[in-house]
């Protein structure tokens, strides 16, 4: 009986033992994120289309991350007709291009449903959105002056893993000091990108898009673009705020402000006054992007007339001259 009861207990061990080692298989062949086993999610797929126009199904809320409205939401139908055409068989119509703001805002309207998806972060069930037909249409609203320094190619190739794209702000701002002549609109726009977990990722970018008239149109000669960081700022501070921006590069940094910094806040809009020890009067202009960071714009002045006009500050410049 002794025995009987050796062998029982020895393979109630074996079989605990064993369900110990298959238990620790399986978590170690498991995918794991943060701790936790990673499900796939699961999608239906079929060849329905849904409208996205319906007042009482906007597919727009899958889109987006917030409610704030986009701005490139345009539908130019008789654009549709040039999907397919090789970039230089196609022509815009000059009522899309009237003003600057006319160009930018049909310009990121045909951009807002384009997908140019990598094989390795492919994200999405099937074919997204109009697919790569709307790059040769939005190429066209380049200037000949920036085609030729952006091939069709090179251009394409800049929007790979780029699946959707949403204007978000759009603001006329005062021209660079070295670029006097252009026109220049501050935008942010908001993208979802592709991931290598099959994941959609949002990201954001703010940046500058200059114009010129070409043939009695607008059209679109360069374009400056910032990636968004959603970690500077609120663990390295203060160069992401307004107020403290102003109050130690124009203040510490060039001895510009005397007596307090007042700033006044209109929507995503901050301007931040102060006046110099001769009591002439300033405001800085930021925008607030998408992350909670204050971006400049530019400086003013008021000028004997009572009027603000804009100025070029370099606080920088400040800093140097104090290293030096």
């Amino acid at each position: 009986m002794k025995i009987k009861k050796v062998f029982i207990v020895l393979g109630i061990t074996i079989l605990v033992g064993i369900g110990v080692v298959l238990e620790r298989s399986k978590i170690s062949s498991t995918k794991i994120v943060m701790g936790g086993n990673y499900v796939k999610e699961v999608h239906e797929v079929n060849d329905k289309e849904v409208d996205n126009i319906d007042e009482d199904y906007s597919l727009e809320k899958f889109f987006r991350p917030s409610k704030s409205p986009i701005l490139n939401d345009k539908i130019e139908k008789s654009l549709y007709d040039s999907y397919g055409k090789k970039q230089n068989e196609i022509n815009i119509p000059k009522e899309l291009l009237k003003t600057p703001q006319d160009t930018i805002l049909n310009y990121f309207s045909v951009l807002r449903e384009a997908a140019n998806p990598l094989d390795e972060t492919n994200t999405g069930c099937g074919t997204m959105g109009d697919a790569r037909g709307p790059y040769p249409v939005a190429y066209n609203f380049l200037s000949n002056s920036y085609k030729e320094r952006l091939t069709y190619k090179k251009y394409l190739k800049s929007f790979e893993n780029k699946l959707h794209i949403n204007l978000v702000k759009l603001n006329k701002v005062v021209p660079d000091k070295d670029r006097p002549n252009d026109l220049k609109y501050f935008v942010e726009i908001e993208v979802i990108e592709g991931d290598k977990e099959k994941k959609g990722l949002f990201a954001y970018y703010y940046g500058y898009i200059y114009l010129d008239e070409e043939d009695g149109v607008y059209k679109i000669k360069d374009m400056n673009y910032t990636p968004e960081n959603y970690l500077c700022a609120p663990y390295h501070g203060w160069s992401y705020d307004a107020k403290s921006f102003v109050e130690i590069e124009y203040g510490d940094w060039c001895s510009l402000i005397k007596g307090d910094v007042v700033v006044q806040s209109n929507g995503y809009e901050k301007k931040v006054y102060f006046k110099d020890k001769d009591n002439n009067e300033y405001y800085v202009l930021f925008y607030t992007l998408t992350n909670g960071t204050d971006i400049k714009i530019a400086d003013y002045k008021k000028n004997q007339d009572g009027k603000w006009e804009a100025v070029y500050i370099e606080p920088k410049n400040c800093l140097d001259k104090n290293k030096s």
